[in-house]
């Protein structure tokens, strides 16, 4: 007879006074439904700031046959306790032990999360690989943007994946896992849910290597040879993504998120989300007004949230919607070139204090290569007009390491902040520098990282540049610790035996024992290698990614999405359309 896990009711009281603090806690009996847990893989006060972990805790607990609920990466503090009364992990809303549901389901945005998965599995009594564990109760799930980019470096943790966007998806999973539950889960009810499309079973596909390259992909026991992941191109037919539960405990305590938008037609050649999330598709203005209005009467603050937010079609008529019932509103993001004097009064009258700017790159010609589309004119220009405005705060995003870079690049970004700070004439300018990582499903795929002596340089002349320029605040991402996520990135299965040694040792002394780490990181990928993640098919052809790669070269620009009149890159399907 198994017995009783020991409870530490310290654990239980802290877990018991968040609940307390919480508005919108979602509470379901158990009895006869499918029980999942959902994890964020890092504290609960980053976790609860995170939409798509909400969205999905929503979604799940919609499902009427479903009951879902929450567990997070304690705090140092906490785990010190679990480890001295040898006390599970626990879910929050009833404080069960992790191996009590059927699902155990892990949200994954950020592959920085990944060095808490082990100590997630230890915590819960569970051995981190798969082939470890006797049979699949509870079944362990992956799912979120990471893992829809590149679930490879996961494969080894999870018996299953759900790849894509969660609103009609998950539903249709629960089904099919109450039928199969019912008849008996093993090891080989795996086979059955390679039937979903957007589902991926890594047992089922079998790799093999030379040095860091794969050389083939076998699907075995008849899996499909390409998962589809799931897209909801009707955003309307379901509620607007937004905070559904409200708690003090985190950085976003009095402001209502809510996506507004999904994805981007502009096709920057290094951004994931702009073509992860592609189609571009906007929600029906009457009802992200009417989501405003209640937002700002239960918080006073809203929060619009979206891959290109500020590319809304009304976007104008949605802050000013918050203006009227006098709400503060903020956007994820904004444009460089969709700024006008109207728009930059209207967010002053919304609230902003810092206005966030992403010129991305320092020059024009780098700019081109990207394909960001934005002169230094056009920069300036916005500058002029926020500082007519009055704002005295500005934010600028830059990438530095990106192909085709050169030194000069780098001192284009110190020149065009300088000249960014004397047209605001007073006020503070902080610039914000980070690596460039290649993703999966960019242009830029096939890139190598640069090397990391290289970033420095780079670094060190955008440091010298501004450095005695007064109220110019540089905040940087070290090359070194962006090499990790570089590894991780494009990394394939073989990573998981990496992140199991570096959430113990630490990514320096993992990544050192690798035989192939700086092959795979530094090394650019040929046209015609098989890619880690080219079983996933998100609807952009290769064959596109590939063009747009040789048009960066040659610094080309490529036009926004025409949508619904574009078809150049195969996401868009006319019948989306009709």
């Amino acid at each position: 007879m198994l017995r009783r896990p020991v409870i530490s009711w310290k654990i239980k009281k802290k877990i018991k006074e968040v609940l307390a603090k919480e508005k919108g806690t979602i509470h379901k009996d158990h009895g006869g439904r499918v029980s999942v847990c959902l994890v964020y893989p890092n504290t609960y006060s980053l976790g609860m700031t995170n939409l798509g972990f909400q969205s999905v805790y929503k979604l799940l607990n919609d499902i009427d046959d479903c009951v879902c609920e929450r567990a997070f990466l304690p705090s140092a503090e906490e785990l010190e306790e679990h480890e001295r009364t040898s006390t599970p992990l626990l879910s929050y809303e009833s404080q069960s032990p992790l191996q009590q549901f059927d699902i155990i389901a892990f949200s994954l945005p950020f592959e920085d999360d990944y060095l808490n998965i082990p100590t997630i599995f230890e915590l819960a009594g569970l051995p981190a690989l798969s082939c470890q564990r006797h049979g699949i109760s509870p079944l362990i799930v992956g799912g979120g943007v990471a893992t829809s980019l590149n679930p490879e470096p996961l494969a080894d943790f999870m018996d299953l994946f759900l790849l894509g966007e969660g609103e009609g998806s998950l539903e249709q999973f629960i089904e099919l896992f109450a039928k199969l539950k019912d008849n008996g889960l093993t090891k080989e009810s795996l086979k059955e849910f390679d039937a979903l499309a957007w589902a991926y079973v890594p047992s089922l596909y079998e790799f093999s290597f030379d040095g860091a390259r794969i050389t083939g992909v076998e699907a075995r026991a008849g899996a499909k040879k390409k998962i589809k992941a799931y897209k909801n191109i009707k955003l309307d037919n379901f509620e607007i993504p937004q905070n559904f539960v409200f708690t003090p405990d985190t950085e976003f305590k009095d402001t209502c998120l809510m996506e507004i938008e999904r994805g981007c037609g502009r096709g920057c050649r290094f951004c994931a989300a702009g073509f992860l999330y592609l189609p571009p598709r906007w929600r029906n203005f009457d009802k992200v007004a009417d989501a405003v209005k209640k937002g700002i009467e239960s918080t006073g603050k809203v929060g619009l949230i979206g891959t290109a937010v500020s590319e809304y079609p009304e976007i104008k008529e949605v802050v000013k919607t918050g203006v009227e019932e006098s709400g503060i509103v903020t956007l994820s993001s904004l444009r460089l070139d969709k700024l006008d004097g109207d728009f930059i009064n209207l967010l002053k009258e919304g609230g902003y204090k810092t206005i966030t700017l992403a010129p991305e790159a320092g020059t024009e010609r780098m700019r081109g290569i990207i394909n960001k589309g934005i002169t230094d004119a056009e920069i300036m220009e916005s500058v002029r007009l926020i500082a007519e405005a009055g704002f005295v705060k500005v934010k600028l995003y830059f990438i530095i390491g990106l192909p085709f870079e050169t030194d000069e690049d780098a001192e284009g970004i110190v020149e065009l902040s300088k000249r960014i700070k004397k047209a605001m004439k007073k006020g503070e300018l902080t610039l914000s520098v980070n690596p460039f990582v290649p993703k999966p499903f960019t242009p830029f795929q096939w890139s190598a990282f640069e090397r990391i002596e290289v970033v420095e340089k780079r670094l060190s002349i955008i440091k010298k540049g501004v450095a005695k320029e007064h109220a110019i605040i540089l905040k940087a991402m070290s090359a070194r610790e962006a090499y990790a996520q570089a590894f991780i990135s494009r990394a394939d299965r073989r990573a998981g035996k990496i992140i199991l040694e570096a959430s113990k040792k630490g990514w320096k002394k993992a990544l050192k024992d690798c035989g192939f780490a700086e092959e795979a990181v530094f090394s650019n990928r040929q046209k015609d290698e098989i890619l880690p993640w080219d079983m996933i098919d998100h609807g952009v052809a290769k064959a596109y990614f590939w063009k747009e790669f040789q048009k960066g070269v040659e610094g080309q620009l490529t036009p926004p999405c025409d949508v619904p009149n574009c078809f150049r890159c195969g996401v868009c399907k006319p019948q989306y359309f009709t």
